[in-house]
Parts: structure tokens; C-alpha cells; sequence
């Protein structure tokens, strides 16, 4: 939705061959398309399918090729919030927790992508990625080859010694987690003990002032973060939409 925002910037709509109809935000899932070079988009006139941020038109046989200045857009898109999962501990990890840690980084890519990009997802620690595809993230193997002072950082943790507020989700524009699952091994300050070297905050997300009823997924966390941030919710009001009921 967000990439919708940007885009406007530069054209005032988009016209489509085909489209996803089952897509609540179909101008973003056009252009995240667009970026990755999985689809083209055109300037000729058609029927207005959509509208929000961005119109989107369709016709069939559209023709006149439409090229956006992508790098424009990426660097855009560096001023929204980002999202950080640092997977250092992945081989500690049982095959159970290996399987579900890949399963919360690729929903969190589709969450994250409903609103802003790959790029705004930013993964850390040496393993085969090759799982998500050919989507554009930014990699890095190890802690030390990522600068965290580079942005107003939080770090996610469940025993952190202060409460994620709604006005942090505005101070901060990096959220930073653990890449830690809780199948066959349980972590007690797992998060403490990974970042143990990086001089950031430490809050934990609480509901109704307990961290008991809040998702431990990474993917539902990210989501409740965007949702929160992107539509204006309340921070708890966010938690009771994406629980799982």
C-alpha cells in the first residue's frame, strides 16, 4: 500500500493485461510485482479497476509500454520502517524449529510486502536462502558486516525491561528480532543472549500488560507492526486483530 504511495509521486496510474482479483490491494501487488520483473505495466487508457494511493486501469490490449524509474522507488522506500531478523542462532535450532523459522521468514516477506517491499526486510546469518525465491532482500551473513547504528533501532524481546508503546512505533524506523522458535527447545533470554554485543533498547510487546497473549510468531509480530503503523491502530487493538483466534 505504502508502494502505491511512492508511485504516485511519479505517475498518477498504472493500466494492466490481467490482474489478481482476489488481491485487497491490487496496486501494490502489481508494482512489488513490477519490481521484481514479473510483470509489466502500461500508460494506455482502460477501465478503472482500482483506486486508492494509485488508480489502476485495464485493457487487454494495452501496448504502450510504461517504465518506471525503479531506483527512485527503492530509494523511496528507504525512508519507511524496516524490518530486521537476525537468524545467527539458526544451527542451534531443532529441524522442527529450522522448518518453522523458514516458514516465519517467508510469511513475513508476504506480510511485509503488502505494504512497502523486499528490501524494506533485512536478514542476518550465514544460511541458504534460496527458499524465498527470487525476491529482492537485503542479506548479510553475519552481525558485525550490518550497521545498527545506522538507523533508531529497537530490539524485539520478550523480557525486555521496557514496554513497546504506540508512540515507539513512530520514534523507531528499524524493528529488529531474534530468529528463535520454541519447538523442541525452549530459550529462556535467547534474544538477550544473541544481541548481547549490540547497545540497542530491549522492549518487549505486551497485551493488556502481559506478554502471555501476544503471538511469539515473528510473521504475526511483523504483521501486527504494520497494520499498527500503516493503518493507525492502536498497538493492543492490532494484537487482538492478528491473534490467532
Amino acid at each position: 500500500m505504502i508502494l502505491e504511495k511512492i508511485t504516485s509521486k511519479y505517475v498518477n496510474y498504472i493500466t494492466v493485461r490481467n490482474y489478481d482479483k482476489n488481491k485487497k490491494f491490487i496496486g501494490q501487488d502489481i508494482l512489488v510485482k513490477y519490481l521484481l520483473n514479473k510483470k509489466r505495466i502500461y500508460s494506455d487508457e482502460g477501465e478503472t479497476i482500482y483506486k486508492n494511493f494509485i488508480e489502476v486501469k485495464y485493457n487487454e490490449n494495452a501496448k504502450e509500454v510504461l517504465e518506471l524509474d525503479k531506483e527512485k522507488i527503492l530509494n523511496d522506500l528507504e525512508n519507511e520502517k524496516k524490518f530486521l531478523i537476525d537468524n545467527s542462532l539458526y544451527n542451534a535450532l531443532s529441524n522442527k524449529g529450522k522448518i518453522s523459522l523458514k516458514t516465519q521468514i517467508s510469511q513475513s516477506l508476504k506480510f511485509i510486502r503488502e505494504y512497502l517491499f523486499g528490501t524494506n526486510l533485512i536478514l542476518i546469518g550465514d544460511i541458504d536462502y534460496s527458499f524465498l525465491g527470487k525476491n529482492i532482500v537485503k542479506i548479510y551473513k553475519k552481525q558485525e558486516d550490518f550497521d545498527f547504528y545506522k538507523y533508531k533501532a529497537v530490539i524485539l524481546d520478550p523480557y525486555g525491561e521496557e514496554v513497546l508503546n504506540d508512540e515507539d512505533l513512530k520514534k523507531y524506523d528499524l524493528f529488529i528480532f531474534g530468529g528463535i522458535v520454541d519447538i523442541d527447545v525452549k530459550w529462556y533470554y535467547a534474544t538477550q543472549y544473541l544481541f548481547r554485543n549490540i547497545d540497542l533498547p530491549h522492549k518487549r510487546i505486551e497485551y493488556k500488560g502481559s506478554i502471555k497473549n501476544v503471538p511469539d510468531r515473528i510473521n504475526i509480530l511483523i504483521k501486527i507492526l504494520l497494520d499498527s503503523i500503516y493503518l493507525n491502530i492502536p498497538l493492543e487493538k492490532s494484537i487482538e486483530i492478528n491473534s490467532p483466534k
